[in-house]
C-alpha cells in the first residue's frame, strides 16, 4: 500500500535567525523520536514531519518556536491539510504571513 502526504513547500523568509537555529538544533538531536526524526536539516532548509505528533506546533511553542511560524504552520495544516511542510530558502512566500530578512 502507498502513503501520500500532503506537503508544502515555502519559504525559509518565515523563519527567524532564533527559528533556523532552534530547528537546526532539534534536527540533530536525539530524543524519544530517534535522531532527527521529525525534523530533518536539507542543506537549503527543514522538513518537518508534523504527523510525528499529535500535537507538533503545541511541541515546536514548547521548544521556543516563534509565534509568526507556528501561526503560519497552523493555518497550513487547517485549510491545506498540510502534513510536511518544507522550508526552502528559494521556495514562495506565503501572503498575509511575517517575513524576516537575516
Amino acid at each position: 500500500m502507498n502513503e501520500y502526504l500532503r506537503c508544502r513547500v515555502v519559504s525559509t523568509a518565515h523563519l527567524t535567525s532564533l527559528d533556523n537555529e532552534l530547528l537546526d538544533e532539534i534536527s540533530s538531536r536525539r530524543d524519544e523520536w530517534g535522531p532527527g526524526e521529525w525534523i530533518h536539516y536539507i542543506g537549503f532548509g527543514y522538513i518537518i514531519r508534523l504527523t510525528a505528533s499529535s500535537s507538533p506546533v503545541l511541541r515546536l511553542k514548547a521548544e521556543g518556536l516563534s509565534k509568526g511560524v507556528r501561526r503560519l504552520i497552523v493555518s497550513l495544516v487547517k485549510h491545506d491539510a498540510v502534513e510536511l511542510l518544507i522550508f526552502e530558502s528559494g521556495a514562495p512566500q506565503v501572503d498575509g504571513f511575517e517575513v524576516n530578512d537575516w
